[in-house]
């Protein structure tokens, strides 16, 4: 019985991921290719001398050395990889439930055996664990292309390159606190998630102006009202990427059970259930 519950569910993310792959999947992947045709670019500028002592001085640096260590440095090389997918997330957010409503698809799920909670939770799980894991794979793919064309070069140039086996395993190793990381900020920046989809679920137009005028408003009430700056000073502080950023896997639990982490849980799940209730409601 549960397994057949959840079929439904798995059937939106998939028509989340169909609908989104511009998002979730094609913008990683021009990224990696982008920067991919610019790394090879610099490396056929390069003198061959260089490129070979280069390539021995990865290999003699990273010989030995424990993949767990090595791997939150590596976390560096997936920054913009973790800056594009923010960026489309907020952009997935915005109109995750408003072009339900201007398409009019929405009559359609809410004709089928389908909670307008469920599907509202559809697209948080979307953003948490499904788009992260498109974007890591596509750093999979581009590190072990990276690193066997890196090893072809130094076995062509006769270079010892048994430190770079050490290094692809420093880069599976920050994948999984890439993936952490992204799931881990989801949660702590779950007051944004909720409103964002508020106002996808509540805007005729223009979500994201109705998103950000309200929260300017508030503000600006909050400041000629009470002479305080307590929103401002809240929205400051969890946009500290330190508070959610996964360097070692002893981090999880601290980050995951946080006074901190669980309040802003809650505040997101309340708007949350803003946006199923609006969701009610069809233009």
């Amino acid at each position: 019985m549960n397994r057949l519950a959840s079929i439904p569910f798995v059937a939106l993310l998939w028509r989340e991921v169909l609908e989104n792959r511009t998002l979730f999947i094609w913008a990683p992947v021009m990224l990696a290719l982008v920067l991919f045709v610019f790394a090879a670019w610099l490396i056929s500028m390069a003198p061959n001398d260089q490129v070979s002592i280069s390539i021995q001085y990865l290999s003699e640096i990273f010989d030995g050395l424990s993949p767990l260590e090595i791997a939150p440095i590596l976390m560096i090389l997936a920054v913009p990889f973790m800056v594009i997918l923010y960026v489309c997330a907020l952009i997935y957010l915005l109109g995750a439930l408003y072009q339900d409503r201007k398409d009019l698809s929405v009559l359609f799920w809410q004709s089928m055996p389908i909670s307008n909670a469920t599907t509202v939770l559809s697209k948080v799980v979307t953003v948490a664990a499904v788009a992260p894991f498109f974007s890591v794979t596509v750093l999979l793919v581009f590190y072990t292309l990276a690193l066997l064309c890196l090893t072809l070069l130094g076995v062509a140039y006769e270079v010892q390159v048994a430190g770079l086996g050490y290094l692809f395993l420093a880069a599976l190793t920050s994948l999984i606190l890439v993936y952490l990381s992204a799931f881990t900020a989801t949660l702590w920046l779950m007051p944004t998630v909720g409103w964002l989809l508020l106002f996808s679920a509540f805007a005729r137009r223009a979500p994201f102006l109705w998103a950000a005028g309200v929260f300017i408003l508030i503000g600006f009430l909050e400041d000629f009202l009470f002479g305080s700056q307590y929103l401002a000073n809240w929205v400051e502080s969890r946009a500290n990427p330190n508070q959610y950023l996964i360097y070692n896997l002893s981090d999880v639990t601290e980050r995951m059970f946080s006074y901190d982490m669980l309040f802003g849980v809650l505040v997101g799940s309340i708007l949350l259930l803003g946006a199923i209730f609006m969701r009610r409601f069809i233009d």
